[in-house]
């Protein structure tokens, strides 16, 4: 991904003639972006869409990032990416879906769900068929984990550790962390593994969530199914799988739990230069799994 940007560099130096100080902004957003997408299992400018680009905006405001600096960063990739288009080496430009209206405005506080729209929401997959039970069970793990969609997308058989109540997730090469179940979560995932993914595999697949023809369920795949729950639940707030993240955490932050939990088992990047001072064990992270979670 780099020999792009190199590429993209100079072609701001030797076509349009920018000042060293412009190229070098252009670079370093553009490596920031790249780091974050290879975090997430995205190697290749090719397969980096939309919902990749929003997961990007929406860490930089996490982390504190000003208006100036995301209405920057998404300038320097509209750029880049008609600059790949215009060089045949992508057919469309994710950045054409991306909302042109200011920082402050496309990223505005979360959206959170009330439980009882979430109730909603896990209520709507039909689960007297086999893909309904599928989809109960993605609903069910997002909601109980606050996981991202590459996380779930990408998510392998030994990763689930049903007997303990555990899942094993892996943000990045860096950041490995166990989160807690709750029974629910557990029963489905349970029920969706003995029923209806040995109906599904196709040859020796090892993803747990497959689709309709036995292959992994991709991030587009995951969005586009989400939105139809969304709308069958009748909810009309801007809902996305990165809402049941602020969901859980502000759930379990208003009935207690510390801030420094609840950030591990999200699995904030941050935190790796604190890990030396954060001595959560699994089974700290159980117990309060337990007591705040309002679905466990």
């Amino acid at each position: 991904m780099m020999d792009e940007i190199t590429a993209f560099t100079t072609m701001l130096k030797n076509e349009r003639g920018l000042a060293v100080n412009t190229r070098d902004n252009y670079r370093r957003d553009l490596v920031k972006a790249k780091d974050f997408f290879t975090q997430q299992g995205v190697t290749t400018w090719q397969a980096v869409d939309r919902y990749a680009v929003m997961d990007f905006l929406t860490a930089q405001q996490q982390a504190g990032k000003s208006v100036a600096t995301i209405n920057r960063l998404i300038s320097s990739l509209r750029q880049f990416f008609h600059y790949l288009v215009r060089q045949q080496q992508l057919v469309a430009n994710p950045m054409e879906t991306i909302d042109h209206r200011p920082a402050s405005a496309q990223l505005a506080s979360p959206v959170i769900l009330t439980e009882e729209e979430v109730d909603r929401l896990l209520a709507v997959p039909d689960t007297t068929t086999p893909l309904g039970i599928r989809d109960r069970a993605i609903l069910e793990l997002l909601d109980a984990t606050g996981m991202r969609v590459t996380e779930l997308a990408t998510l392998p058989l030994t990763a689930l550790h049903l007997d303990i109540r555990f899942v094993q997730l892996q943000g990045n090469a860096q950041h490995e962390r166990m989160v807690p179940l709750g029974r629910p979560t557990v029963q489905w995932l349970e029920r969706y593994l003995k029923t209806v993914r040995p109906q599904l595999v196709d040859g020796d697949q090892t993803a747990v969530f497959l689709n309709a023809h036995g292959r992994p369920l991709t991030r587009q795949g995951i969005w586009k199914n989400f939105r139809k729950w969304v709308q069958q639940a009748d909810i009309t707030k801007q809902v996305t799988p990165q809402t049941f993240r602020y969901t859980l955490a502000v759930q379990m932050l208003s009935r207690g739990a510390s801030g420094q939990v609840v950030q591990e088992m999200l699995g904030y990047t941050e935190l790796r230069m604190l890990r030396p001072y954060l001595k959560v064990t699994p089974q700290e992270l159980a117990a309060t799994y337990e007591k705040y979670h309002p679905r466990a």
